[in-house]
């Protein structure tokens, strides 16, 4: 081979250029790995940041959700209420029925106890309440209905009243009885017992009777 031919210089500047594009490589794959790490961290710095805001929202949002309700619903009682003032529940009363001529003093009984007649006959010495109760007792027993204290229409207790007596099984009986009421007071409501006498004691209902419009005379 001649002098000036120099092929190892040949073969050693090859391997040169493939050591410094090796080192190159290196380089771009190391900026890659930092890039992809640096996106990894920046996307985790974002879902941190996306969920304490989260938190924080709900640590506000909570206490106004309840306190708006807890507004609502103190609106509502007030315009239901047409006002302010302390809530009040109103519950429905179911009066008695009014008796009147012609009536039932005790439905509930065998005997059937009918208010005959009624009136408040209005004189100078005072106001009387009379009543007329015809008895008819279909049971198997004597029966006997009493009448007891009147009350008025201004709350006033009258005492006294009437009673039939035994009437036997099968037959009827009618008696009168009369109040002297306060002047200017009306009847409004009358005591009634009605008693069945059974062989094994006396069986006793009583009842007091609201009474509807008595008929006025005088």
């Amino acid at each position: 081979m001649p002098d000036g031919d120099h092929p190892e210089d040949d073969d050693a500047e090859p391997d040169g250029e493939r050591a410094s594009g090796g080192a190159e490589d290196a380089r771009q794959a190391a900026d890659a790995g930092g890039d992809g790490q640096r996106t990894a961290d920046a996307g985790d710095d974002v879902s941190r940041r996306w969920l304490i805001r989260a938190l924080v929202g709900l640590g506000i949002g909570i206490p106004v959700l309840v306190e708006a309700r807890t507004l609502y619903h103190m609106l509502a009682g007030y315009l239901a209420g047409g006002g302010g003032g302390r809530e009040t529940t109103a519950q429905s009363t179911t009066s008695e029925p009014t008796t009147g001529v012609g009536d039932e003093l005790l439905p509930g009984t065998e005997p059937r106890d009918t208010l005959a007649e009624a009136e408040l006959r209005v004189a100078d010495d005072g106001w009387v309440f009379h009543a007329t109760v015809a008895v008819e007792n279909a049971g198997d027993a004597p029966y006997t209905l009493e009448l007891g204290a009147v009350t008025t229409n201004a709350g006033t207790r009258v005492d006294g009243g009437a009673d039939s007596g035994r009437v036997p099984p099968g037959e009827s009986r009618s008696f009168d009885a009369e109040w002297v009421l306060p002047t200017g007071e009306t009847p409004d409501a009358l005591a009634v017992a009605g008693v069945v006498h059974a062989d094994g004691g006396d069986d006793r209902t009583e009842r007091t009777v609201a009474l509807g419009n008595v008929p006025t005379r005088g």
